[in-house]
């Protein structure tokens, strides 16, 4: 009879953490797990998912913060609570690629960046499945060096290598490649290799592009620098490389933009001379400008000060 008056209670409470979720009413949800430990296990039947799922779900970065410090280390089993998928709330936060709740777990626990999902993908993979490089490089800065890449595959064989490429995630797949240079050569169930990927997108490289006369002026005055091996952050980075004002509004900040790409152009017209030996796909690092050239970007500058 007592364990029935339990489970009644327990109904109750996960009736009513949906209800305040739904209303987004997430205090009352921190403090009715502050006052029910047991609830930070509970599944919510309504979402399959448990109340720590949702408020990532909802990217309620506070919230998160406060239910996670609630669970005690005895009860670390918490954050391994997953949906019907196995993905866990790490799982998710490094799918929409949340750096500040991704630090928030793996403060608490760092081994949940190797916990697999029902497909063998952990939180690790999944930042490279959807493209998330800052999310990447924070997870893969936080697995321990020699258990790296046991989190870099799933049970279809297919590596974070394979994904980034297929996803056409090429900054990513260069990251990847310095740290994790042994995936170059591994293979899918199908016997595929991410060259082999990267062979079937023709669309990635200039060869395999028809571009119109007025595209060929805009690829030609793009400068694209030479990609460079990223820093393993531990918290959270910068948003955004652009140059920032300090104080002004923000139509301050689009002229200085503009004015960015006006500048640009003016570099590549004005240029004396660029290194003689070429790479189709950089034409600012190698490729000599010609009258030809400077034509055409004379006509960009035009049709961006206009």
């Amino acid at each position: 009879m007592a364990f029935a008056i339990e489970d009644a209670e327990l109904e109750a409470i996960k009736v009513k953490l949906f209800d305040c979720a739904m209303q987004n009413d997430w205090e009352e949800v921190v403090r009715i797990c502050e006052q029910h430990p047991s609830a930070h296990k509970a599944i919510i039947p309504a979402s399959g998912e448990t109340i720590l799922y949702m408020a990532v779900s909802d990217t309620e970065e506070k919230i998160v913060e406060k239910l996670v410090g609630q669970i005690s280390p005895s009860e670390l089993d918490a954050l391994k609570i997953g949906n019907e998928e196995g993905d866990t709330p790490l799982h998710l936060a490094a799918s929409i690629g949340n750096v500040q709740m991704c630090k928030c777990i793996t403060d608490k626990d760092r081994k949940l960046v190797g916990f697999p999902n029902s497909k063998a993908e952990t939180p690790l993979f999944l930042a490279a499945l959807r493209g998330q490089k800052e999310t990447f490089l924070f997870l893969h800065g936080m697995c321990e060096s020699s258990e790296r890449r046991n989190y870099c595959r799933r049970d279809d064989g297919r590596n974070i290598l394979h994904c980034v490429i297929d996803g056409e995630y090429f900054d990513m797949a260069f990251q990847i490649i310095q740290q994790y240079g042994d995936l170059v050569d591994s293979v899918d169930e199908n016997g595929l290799t991410p060259l082999h990927l990267l062979a079937s997108k023709p669309t990635a490289f200039r060869s395999g592009t028809p571009l119109s006369w007025f595209e060929r002026i805009i690829y030609h005055c793009v400068y694209v620098e030479n990609l460079k091996e990223d820093e393993f952050p531990q918290q959270s980075p910068q948003t955004s490389t652009r140059k920032k004002i300090p104080e002004g509004p923000e139509n301050y900040q689009t002229c200085m933009y503009f004015g960015d790409m006006i500048k640009t152009s003016a570099i590549t017209i004005f240029a004396p001379n660029c290194q003689k030996d070429g790479d189709a796909e950089n034409p600012k690092q190698g490729t000599k400008v010609t009258s030809e050239h400077r034509g055409e970007c004379w006509i960009h500058f035009f049709y961006i000060t206009i």
